[in-house]
């Protein structure tokens, strides 16, 4: 299996480390099982280096702050170096599924497929609408960026064990979150946009990426304003898409991630939604106890992508 295939492939039980390129520079976790069976996930060092970029001296440096020379390593790729399509899935043998998704999405990038990685994974509606075609979620990114980003690793003698895209990394701090039987929408804020997941059981159902600079201090209130309702506007829009399309998801609450700073779009969203508004803290999900720095929730945007990636040591998540 290549590098690109992990990108969604589940992952055996292990501690995982991640590297994230971030704002603040290049940030790292290390994340395992529970210590007790029914327990969080341990998130067992974190490090920053900060306005670093990845490189073969940072992730040196950065692996023996988390002293993870021995883990495997994931590296979600920056957003800008990959698309994540939706396609109706191709009814071919299972030989041929990689040729013919390339051929699918070759009006839907602006380079070459042949000089891509592609891999995928399914919308399960199969079983919850039979009518309705099976599509599939593809991410595609060109070959040389990932093999750059495995020479980083190779040079630095880590085990770079996979790649990964930041709305699966979501996805897995999503289904921490969810509730028996529940839809759940996860809204990450950023500091160039707000990235929406919808997942059930487990699954990536929908994703948006809204981009709005939210943090621009350049802007005036009303800048600020008027960006917080194009945002809860799309929100709305994506909440009745799916009551409309995947009525099975039952959405009854919206959990905002941990913020990098306040900002106006959270009262906006507990105004405007027609669900409750929840605020998420990552101690509910992992146990800090070795990371007592990551309970300051502002860390904690910081390092959300980074953690949810980490969390490919679950038998259920990728």
């Amino acid at each position: 299996m290549s590098l690109i295939d992990r990108i969604l492939r589940p992952a055996g039980p292990a501690s995982w480390s991640a590297a994230d390129v971030s704002a603040r520079g290049l940030l790292g976790v290390t994340v395992g099982p529970a210590a007790n069976p029914g327990g969080k996930p341990r998130v067992l060092r974190c490090a920053t280096l900060p306005n670093a970029q990845l490189g073969t001296e940072s992730l040196s440096a950065l692996s023996k702050l988390l002293q993870a020379h021995n883990t495997p390593w994931v590296l979600p790729l920056p957003r800008k170096d990959y698309n994540i399509l939706v396609i109706a899935e191709p009814a071919v043998r299972a030989d041929e599924m990689h040729q013919s998704v390339r051929w699918a999405i070759s009006n839907m990038v602006d380079y070459p497929t042949d000089d891509a990685f592609i891999s995928w994974m399914k919308i399960p509606t199969e079983s919850l609408m039979p009518g309705r075609p099976p599509h599939i979620y593809v991410v595609v990114a060109r070959n040389h960026i990932v093999a750059e980003n495995q020479a980083a690793f190779q040079r630095s003698k880590l085990q770079l064990a996979a790649v990964d895209v930041r709305e699966t990394a979501h996805r897995n701090i999503s289904a921490l979150v969810e509730k028996p039987g529940e839809g759940l929408v996860m809204l990450a804020i950023g500091a160039t946009g707000v990235q929406l997941t919808i997942t059930f059981r487990g699954d990536l159902y929908l994703d948006r990426y809204i981009e709005e600079n939210l943090f621009n201090d350049s802007g005036d209130e009303s800048t600020r304003q008027r960006a917080s309702e194009r945002i809860v506007l799309q929100v709305q829009r994506s909440l009745d898409f799916v009551s409309r399309t995947l009525s099975f998801i039952d959405i009854s609450r919206v959990v905002l991630a941990p913020l990098p700073a306040e900002t106006p779009l959270r009262s906006a969203l507990e105004l405007n939604l027609p669900v409750p508004l929840e605020v998420l803290d990552l101690a509910s999900l992992f146990d800090f106890s070795a990371t007592p720095e990551l309970a300051d929730t502002t860390l904690q945007a910081d390092y959300l992508v980074a953690l949810g990636a980490a969390l490919r040591f679950r038998n259920n998540a990728s």
